[in-house]
């Protein structure tokens, strides 16, 4: 049998060659870089919860360590070039003091974003507003527009929250007519915010407004919104990412509902399910219930992007952000002293319990692609959330792996208090190793399961705004003392109380990354 002789590839063929995909491979792979995290976050846009995989350090090394190879192999090419690229360095640096900070492998300088506007300022107008339950509105306005597109009849029904403009945008949405589902937000930031015209802020921090007469007063805002969602069916069905800007009125009078009446989109001024008469007036009030008479409606929607791919799951992105300048918001202290005089259970120590023991819970539980365990600690909304994304791994056959992880700092940076509920923002640091593995061979494709790997993330803790005493870390039911043991819905399997809401204890709701969080 004649044996194959290995092929030679010949010298003055192979320099170059090697050359020009070094250079290619420098250029695709920081090109890789920039373009890493989309959708504000690696655990939003495809990767781990923790952010997967090794830095732009790992990367630079790959590199000097693939051009020594060629520089020794090649030196009549590779050592010329070198020297050429360190002299044209030096004189760089000497001709620019200034930008010697950027040559490292640090993150890049935090993105010039202006703060998120404090929805606060509202409870000015409207003393019933809360922050929290309007985000829980935002997020549920947002998923039943979007499951409603495909539908005429669930559109118009939608009439006192959607505007005619905003409903014709849906409907005409590419594919048109194509069913939407599993709607998972990944960020929602506040980027404009009006209140009434003459609005002003005395001695106290108040605001006060002055009516005009020839129309009726309004506050608007802005909302960017990121999110997920599956769109079409069998063979043409598609997942979308999607960053859309949505613009709401509500009028300056109106006043917010109560929070068992959030998510039901029902007539806004008599609860009855709404029917439209003509005129956008409602069948069982009478009343014309549009153009945010009484509840938010959203006026335009513009597509910023989007994007039709699957979860990526098994790429490694580089993390973002771990070293950016922590952003406290202004009137943390002032909060802050108010909470601990209301609630003097509530110590910075009793805080950062109860927070490590979320923390534990919800990585343990996110490793074992269960999150049963962490079910009683996350509000509705992030476990829906989280859980789009087990769905996402367990569907390509993938776990990510969170091993010996542990929060190292924490802290607070934010504080919102209303009649219904206390919001904590934290930034913590923690550390660990982070992989994601195929689960059926066990194959490393994306982190590194023997180095920890350092990130940084805002998270969010709500509670009832009359809940009193020290934040709780033992195993047991807030309201029965039984075993902790909650279902999916968040109830108590022994006594059924709802725990997830924040009515006995702090419980996480929002988990931001620190890379696009803004205040």
């Amino acid at each position: 049998m004649r044996r194959r002789r290995p092929v030679r590839i010949h010298r003055r063929l192979a320099a170059p060659a090697l050359l020009a995909a070094f250079v290619t491979f420098v250029v695709v792979g920081f090109a890789a870089l920039a373009a890493a995290r989309p959708g504000g976050g690696e655990s939003y846009g495809g990767g781990s919860s923790g952010g997967s995989g090794g830095g732009g350090g790992e990367l630079v090394f790959f590199v000097l360590r693939v051009w020594i190879q060629f520089c020794i192999a090649y030196p009549q090419i590779g050592i010329p070039i070198t020297v050429v690229v360190l002299v044209a360095w030096l004189r760089f640096r000497r001709a620019h003091p200034s930008s010697n900070e950027h040559w490292d492998t640090r993150s890049a300088a935090p993105p010039q974003r202006a703060a998120s506007r404090d929805l606060d300022r509202i409870r000015a107008l409207d003393p019933e507003f809360s922050v929290v339950l309007f985000e829980d509105f935002a997020y549920a306005l947002y998923a039943r527009a979007h499951e409603s597109r495909s539908d005429p009849a669930a559109l118009a029904a939608l009439a006192p929250y959607l505007s005619a403009a905003a409903r014709g945008h849906l409907a005409s949405r590419r594919p048109a007519g194509a069913p939407v589902e599993g709607v998972v937000i990944g960020a929602m930031r506040v980027v404009d915010l009006s209140l009434p015209a003459a609005a002003v802020a005395p001695q106290g921090g108040a605001v006060a407004t002055v009516a005009t007469a020839a129309v009726r007063p309004q506050i608007g805002l802005a909302l960017e919104i990121e999110a997920n969602m599956t769109v079409g069916s069998g063979a043409a069905q598609t997942t979308q990412y999607v960053r859309e800007r949505w613009r709401l009125v509500r009028d300056a009078a109106a006043r917010s509902r109560p929070p068992a009446s959030v998510g039901a989109f029902h007539c806004p001024h008599c609860g009855a399910p709404f029917a439209d008469t003509g005129g956008g007036r409602c069948q069982y009030c009478g009343e014309v219930v549009t153009d945010g008479r009484f509840d938010w409606s959203v006026q335009a929607i513009e597509v910023l992007a989007l994007e039709e791919r699957p979860p990526a799951l098994a790429g490694t992105q580089p993390e973002r952000g771990t070293d950016f300048p922590t952003v406290f918001h202004p009137a943390l202290a002032a909060r802050r002293a108010a909470l601990l005089h209301d609630d003097p259970a509530t110590t910075d120590a009793a805080l950062a319990e109860r927070l490590r023991l979320v923390y534990d819970r919800l990585n343990a539980a996110w490793t074992g692609l269960d999150l049963a365990p962490a079910r009683p600690y996350v509000s509705d909304r992030l476990f829906e959330y989280l859980q789009y994304w087990i769905s996402a791994y367990e569907a390509q056959g993938l776990r990510n792996v969170l091993a010996g992880m542990r929060m190292t700092d924490a802290k607070l940076v934010k504080a919102i208090r209303d009649r219904h509920y206390d919001s904590l923002t934290f930034r913590i640091w923690g550390t660990g190793r982070d992989s994601t593995v195929r689960q059926a061979t066990g194959e490393v494709v994306a982190g590194d399961p023997k180095a920890d790997r350092a990130y940084s993330e805002y998270w969010t803790l709500i509670r009832g705004a009359g809940v009193r005493g020290a934040p709780r870390t033992d195993a047991t039911c807030p309201n029965c003392g039984a075993p902790l043991a909650v279902n999916m819905a968040g109830h108590c399997e022994h006594c059924g109380a709802l725990v997830t809401r924040g009515d006995f204890d702090w419980v996480l709701s929002k988990i931001e990354q620190d890379d696009s969080y803004s205040g």
